[in-house]
């Protein structure tokens, strides 16, 4: 039996993780070191709860299955909270690149057709300037940024459980760079749950780790599986930013880390694992 292949009924991965919240309770599930929660201590329970909610909050600002919401976050913990509260309401987050200019941020939110968006911190002026030229209309924050709204207001009223969707029903809507520019490259739920049952078996995360996560590079499915995996093999997954990789690491005793291609990691860190990305 694979631990997140998805049998009769197709359970997604943001319904796995919910479930996660009873069977994991108080223990940590995401430690804030950037913009969405700095510095504190999200549980498996709690995770589940802000899932639900936001869920809630989604469908109240219009977000309906299949609809597609753009997400240009600076840390691991901003990227799972909006990813999975999206696709918990039903929607398909859409990754924009960390480092993209305006023009090129507005030109895949006019592709996919975005109407909302997600941001936080040092991206939020790139990401309300992509929202200008765009269709996009409300635009999220996990901060205070003028221009928008606070992502914790999305938690104020009451909570839903994660949508269904069936292995062939579209689950993430990431771009990739070729010889013509970028262009969308789906990802469908039974994609996903394939990606993690193959993973699954060579990276070897348990809930015993503590997996410490470089920022996204150009986001998209590979960080997404990776952060999947991690979450649903029961480890903690800790938000450092790119140039604090070995202090988050001595910090909360981190046992593996997940960076970008290249990035060079630090000599003298006890890790069982390094895991790269796209």
């Amino acid at each position: 039996m694979t631990v997140t292949g998805m049998p009769a009924g197709h359970v997604t991965v943001t319904q796995r993780l919910v479930d996660l919240g009873a069977a994991r309770g108080e223990q940590p599930a995401l430690v804030g070191g950037g913009v969405a929660w700095p510095g504190r201590t999200l549980s498996y329970a709690s995770l589940a709860r802000i899932l639900q909610m936001a869920a809630a909050g989604l469908s109240r600002r219009g977000v309906r299955p299949r609809d597609i919401v753009g997400v240009h976050v600076p840390d691991a913990v901003s990227y799972v909270l909006a990813g999975h509260a999206i696709r918990a309401a039903g929607g398909v987050p859409s990754p924009l690149p960390y480092a993209g200019a305006g023009a090129a941020l507005a030109g895949q939110l006019t592709d996919c057709g975005a109407r909302l968006l997600i941001t936080a911190g040092p991206l939020a002026p790139a990401a309300l300037s992509a929202a200008d030229g765009s269709w996009v209309r409300q635009v999220f924050s996990f901060d205070e940024v003028p221009g928008t709204t606070k992502f914790c207001s999305l938690l104020s009223r009451g909570s839903q459980p994660p949508a269904a969707a069936a292995a062939a029903d579209l689950a993430l809507l990431p771009y990739r760079a070729g010889p013509g520019g970028r262009s969308a490259a789906p990802v469908t739920h039974g994609e996903l749950a394939a990606d993690l049952d193959r993973l699954s078996g060579s990276t070897l995360l348990t809930g015993e780790d503590v997996v410490i996560t470089a920022p996204p590079n150009d986001g998209g499915r590979d960080y997404t599986v990776l952060l999947d995996l991690a979450l649903l093999s029961g480890a903690t997954v800790v938000a450092a930013r790119a140039d604090r990789l070995p202090d988050a690491a001595r910090q909360h005793g981190g046992t593996a880390v997940i960076v970008h291609p290249g990035m060079p990691v630090p000599a003298g860190l006890a890790l069982r694992a390094v895991i790269s990305h796209c």
